[in-house]
């Protein structure tokens, strides 16, 4: 007996003083960059947040962020990151990239009608 799941991270916009026409990204395993530059795969319009911030990536299982030497920082629950490497994601956390707050949701899909 097979256990289908899916194992996509929801990022979502909890507070921002900047317009942002998406504001929650549904994200399959792999790798996403994080920053105000249009050609990041998840663009943050806050002109605190560097041009290429934050890495966001699936590795073993498990959603982990990293800080690409942000000019501000990237605050994981309540920790600066910068500097540290990569940091695993928890349900219900919270990241700060400059000004806009983003929470972290695990996508499981593993309610079937039973």
């Amino acid at each position: 007996m097979s256990e289908e799941k899916s194992d996509r991270l929801i990022l979502k916009v909890v507070k921002s003083n900047f317009f942002m026409p998406q504001t929650q990204w549904e994200l399959e395993p792999g790798e996403y960059i994080i920053g105000r530059y249009p050609t990041n795969d998840i663009v943050i319009p806050d002109p605190y947040v560097s041009r290429r911030h934050a890495r966001i990536f699936y590795r073993d299982g498990e959603w982990y962020i990293e800080d690409l030497d942000s000019t501000n920082g990237t605050i994981v629950g309540n920790e600066d990151i910068k500097g540290k490497g990569a940091v695993k994601l928890e349900e219900g956390t919270e990241i700060v990239v400059g000004l806009t707050i983003l929470s972290v949701s695990k996508s499981k899909e593993e309610r079937e009608s039973e």
